[in-house]
């Protein structure tokens, strides 16, 4: 029996793209098509250049899918109706928020997050990699809305929606013979943008650090920063996805202090590097963490202090089991896999 027919859309083959890339290719047969949104004076051009991908292609194909809302998704929504085809939308994260102090989020832009809100109503099926992308209360900090998520701020979308978690390999991450005392790791891009450093919550690191003489602070993607650092603060440049294991197996703790998150990788990588989490209570990092770590409730200097030094006291080297543990278990890529083709299978032939 033949493979089905899927028009994959991406935006950059990053780390979790490629995943879900080898995942579909297993089952079947895609298109892969690349949005070009490096340049935005070019956009136009890019739609046009889409635009006549698709209408070569859809007549042939049982099915679009798309790895995000927003431009990319504008017109394959658009013209999968048009030829009777279902286009499926995967949500990450950006294109389900909204955040005006730091100028973030597809929905704080007025024609992406038209683009956005047009796609979601179109769209056939929506797969959010957590139900936080959905509509949750928002309470670490009262800078912007009380609530979070597409249905918020785009309530006129009806469209059918299933989770699906992302999911991860255990086998290149590995637990370090021994853990650096005292050491905290972060991973961030975007900090060289106008919205990085706040939204990463790379500012708290800074404000607590000099507090934290004893502690050491590694941040990858930090080269980015134009601040001056307190000396245990270390920026290190990005670093391929091959060399991370390595570096991050010694590390004690990892921090994600985001403003905002779907379902991080990094985080999620870091655990299974034997790193207990410490978290700012956003997305669906509570959930992904759960007793394995910590979990910063607010935005606040003070509160990530007592919580990282809580942490350290409490530290034993049996504590980077579990991390990796709860990985493994709630969160394989096995998991991924299987829901994932299910659930696109039984969506295309309906």
């Amino acid at each position: 029996m033949p493979k089905k027919r899927l028009i994959y859309i991406h935006v950059g083959l990053s780390s979790f793209v490629k995943k879900d890339i080898e995942i579909l290719q297993e089952t079947f047969e895609l298109s892969i098509h690349e949005f070009d949104l490096t340049h935005k004076k070019r956009l136009p051009f890019t739609l046009i250049k889409q635009k006549v991908m698709l209408l070569r292609r859809l007549r042939k194909s049982d099915g679009v899918v798309v790895q995000f809302a927003g431009y990319q998704s504008y017109l394959p929504t658009r013209l999968a109706r048009l030829f009777n085809r279902k286009c499926m939308l995967i949500l990450g994260g950006t294109d389900t928020v909204s955040f005006p102090s730091l100028q973030y989020g597809s929905f704080n832009k007025k024609y992406l997050g038209y683009a956005t809100r047009k796609s979601l109503e179109r769209a056939s099926l929506l797969i959010p990699v957590s139900d936080t992308l959905i509509e949750y209360d928002y309470t670490y900090s009262d800078d912007d809305f009380p609530k979070q998520g597409y249905k918020f701020h785009a309530p006129s979308v009806k469209t059918p929606v299933q989770t699906v978690f992302n999911g991860y390999s255990s086998d290149k991450w590995f637990i370090g013979a021994s853990k650096e005392p005292n050491s905290f790791i972060t991973i961030a891009a975007d900090l060289g943008t106008r919205f990085g450093m706040k939204l990463k919550g790379i500012d708290l690191i800074i404000e607590i650090a000099e507090k934290l003489p004893a502690c050491t602070f590694y941040i990858v993607g930090g080269n980015k920063l134009n601040v001056n650092l307190p000396s245990n603060v270390f920026p290190i440049g990005n670093m391929p996805h091959d060399q991370l294991p390595k570096f991050i197996a010694d590390k004690q703790f990892y921090l994600q202090l985001s403003m905002s998150e779907g379902f991080p990788n990094a985080l999620c990588e870091g655990m299974l590097s034997g790193c207990v989490p410490i978290v700012s209570n956003v997305g669906a990092m509570p959930m992904i963490v759960g007793d394995t770590g910590h979990v910063l409730l607010r935005k606040n200097s003070e509160l990530l202090l007592s919580l990282i030094e809580f942490a350290q006291k409490s530290y034993t080297p049996e504590d980077a089991q579990a991390p990796r543990k709860r990985i493994i278990a709630e969160y394989s890529l096995t998991r991924r896999t299987s829901e994932l083709t299910e659930l696109i299978t039984k969506h295309i032939s309906l």
